[in-house]
């Protein structure tokens, strides 16, 4: 029979254990916590939006640090002219939602991920005018986009 003070130290060992060591088993067996919380987002466009014609949306979504970064330094304008071929290569560690906007109207895209782990959501807007046109969605669950006549604006609604 074991005694009462190696039963406390056992408890204790395996409750220290637990408490401390959830990110330790996660790291040991390829856990990785996501950074990527984006689940809906919301267009509003404005009737001159994009010079009165539809913006094409893509939300891509990165499971790798390698394809984050270079999607990362694209702007919208690269991304579209590469996207087909990004896709392609990337096979499972991108996930793309892909939506047209039409001005004067409102819609909403539900993003539902592929794996848990992701990297970066980014979100790019084919707009006619220049400009970047693509921002960083990852951090919030729901967000508002409005897209005016040559460039878009996030509004947080619900923080992840």
């Amino acid at each position: 029979m074991l005694s009462k003070n190696f039963k406390f130290i056992l408890f204790s060992a395996v409750t220290s254990l637990f408490l401390t060591g959830c990110e330790s088993v996660k790291s040991a067996v390829g856990i990785k916590q996501s950074k990527v919380w984006i689940e809906k987002i919301n267009f509003k466009a404005t009737a001159n939006a994009n010079d009165s014609s539809p913006i094409k949306i893509h939300v891509v979504v990165a499971y790798t640090e390698n394809l984050a970064t270079e999607i990362g330094k694209l702007d919208a304008n690269a991304y579209f002219q590469k996207a087909k071929k990004l896709k392609a290569d990337a096979g499972d560690d991108l996930d793309v939602f892909s939506i047209d906007v039409v001005p004067d109207s409102s819609v909403s895209l539900d993003i539902a991920p592929s794996h848990s782990a992701g990297v970066v959501a980014l979100m790019f807007a084919r707009y006619t005018s220049p400009g970047d046109h693509r921002t960083n969605v990852s951090a919030d669950y729901e967000i508002q986009v409005d897209l005016d006549k040559s460039d878009l604006k996030v509004t947080p609604i619900k923080k992840g």
